[in-house]
């Protein structure tokens, strides 16, 4: 844990602690022509990618839905956050930033340029033969090593504070990529569900019209399911735009044309297990690139304090004169000792010494209140995790598989007339509400587990280490 090169992932890995779970529900079986689309491998391991899939459950006589398209993983969203990176404005921007803040640390000098001096004696010619008429002068500053040390720390701390802050940038549009893809793989199987629906409806019309053949049987039965149907291909309709809608704004964030396509997605397996926060937060606080920022801040105010107080110290400098006769003969020269008096000018030193150490102050509170707020978000978001990891274990192995056998069997009652075709379509529902809800549960748990991969500062493209003190 005190190694600086630990990775993220081994910290996280040696976190994952597996809970007492039923087993999960099986799932869907994906269509051998549709193959995930290859994506470059993330720059370092996310949370999810650490978070095993659930075991198999028992199949049921549920009919499945359509083939899964291509998973929205952690590393397939990983693929796609190193290819924004890399051209993205903002990041492009926090890059040319943390640029500027190194070079400051070459703009800093111990010395002070050299004061240079000529000057013409006028005065009777016999005064200035014998004093000599032309003056020269030559004066340097003595360099002052504790408010150099105290510039340069400064800078430093400002360049590694600049450089968390390209970290932030690269979480936040990571983190915005990745809601996007959970978004859009979750409309699709929306979708997926939903067309599945509409075909089962359309069976149970066609098995209406059959009955609605028979002389003592009516026609609202079938109407009923006419007019059910086409309340679900509105909704699909809907879903179907919104999904355009959530493929436009991946697109844009991207930089992609906005009417670029993106293939049909699908959410990946779940998983029974939970992180622990005790084991996470030391690894996750020291890579956290807020946190990095604070600290760097901190260390640029404590730096400036020092400044302050350097600057408050008498300037010492040293010089030579020389006088010389202007008909080539010299006269005399005089070495120089300067030292300036910072006594008058006290109160203001002390004021702005004053102002730093507020300005610390002021730092070190922000690092402990972003730490307050950092526990509080990763006790948050492995409480999330682990609760979506169960509800969506819950619809898998025990809601939907029996409202697939309570549809079932008011179906077979509805065709021998001994159940209501109301009692058929609440069941049809129910079904579709426990599915589309285990999705939605899966999507949730995804996304809190990106957002662990943000708070790890697992997004960036670069590691987040604060340039060397010189």
């Amino acid at each position: 844990m005190n190694n600086p090169r630990l990775p993220v992932a081994a910290v996280l890995a040696a976190a994952l602690t597996a809970l007492n779970l039923p087993a999960a529900a099986a799932d869907r079986a994906e269509s051998p022509a549709q193959t995930p689309t290859p994506v470059p491998a993330p720059a370092s391991p996310s949370a999810a990618a650490l978070i095993p899939s659930a075991p198999s459950p028992a199949r049921t006589s549920i009919p499945a839905a359509a083939p899964a398209g291509t998973p929205a993983t952690s590393a397939y969203i990983a693929g796609l956050v190193a290819g924004a990176l890399q051209i993205h404005p903002k990041t492009a921007a926090a890059r040319a930033r943390t640029l500027a803040a190194r070079q400051a640390l070459d703009a800093i000098p111990l010395w002070e340029d050299p004061m240079i001096s000529i000057g013409v004696m006028a005065a009777e010619k016999a005064m200035r033969r014998d004093d000599g008429d032309l003056a020269a002068g030559f004066e340097q500053t003595l360099p002052r090593p504790g408010l150099y040390r105290a510039e340069k720390n400064r800078a430093a701390a400002e360049a590694g504070m600049q450089q968390a802050e390209e970290g932030v940038t690269a979480n936040e549009l990571g983190l915005a990529i990745a809601r996007l893809v959970i978004e859009l793989a979750l409309t699709d199987e929306l979708i997926r569900l939903q067309s599945d629906e509409v075909e089962q409806v359309r069976i149970l019309t066609g098995s209406a019209l059959e009955r609605s053949k028979n002389p003592d049987a009516t026609a609202v039965e079938s109407l009923r399911l006419e007019s059910e149907l086409a309340l679900l291909v509105q909704n699909l309709e809907a879903t179907a735009r919104q999904r355009k809608q959530q493929a436009q704004a991946l697109n844009l964030v991207l930089l992609r044309p906005p009417g670029a396509g993106w293939p049909e997605f699908s959410l990946p397996g779940r998983a029974n297990v939970i992180l622990s926060a005790a084991t996470l937060r030391a690894e996750m606080e020291r890579r956290n690139p807020k946190l990095l920022a604070l600290r760097q801040a901190m260390e640029a105010a404590a730096a400036g304090t020092e400044a302050a107080r350097q600057q408050g110290k008498p300037i010492v400098s040293v010089g030579v004169d020389s006088n010389t006769w202007s008909g080539g003969d010299f006269r005399s020269a005089m070495f120089t000792l300067k030292v300036s008096l910072p006594w008058f000018n006290r109160k203001s030193y002390q004021a702005e010494t004053a102002r730093r150490e507020s300005l610390q102050l002021a730092a070190r509170r922000d690092l402990e209140a972003e730490l307050v707020e950092f526990s509080t978000q990763l006790s948050d978001l492995l409480t999330t995790v682990e609760n979506h990891s169960r509800l969506a274990v819950s619809y898998q192995t025990e809601v939907i598989p029996r409202a697939g056998k309570s549809l079932e069997a008011l179906q077979n009652a509805w065709i021998s007339s001994k159940a209501t075709l109301a009692d058929v379509l609440d069941a049809q529902r129910l079904l579709l509400t426990a599915r589309q809800s285990e999705k939605r549960a899966t999507a949730a748990r995804l996304a809190a587990v990106q957002q662990l991969t943000a708070l790890s500062g697992a997004f960036a493209n670069s590691s987040i280490t604060p340039p060397s003190r010189p």
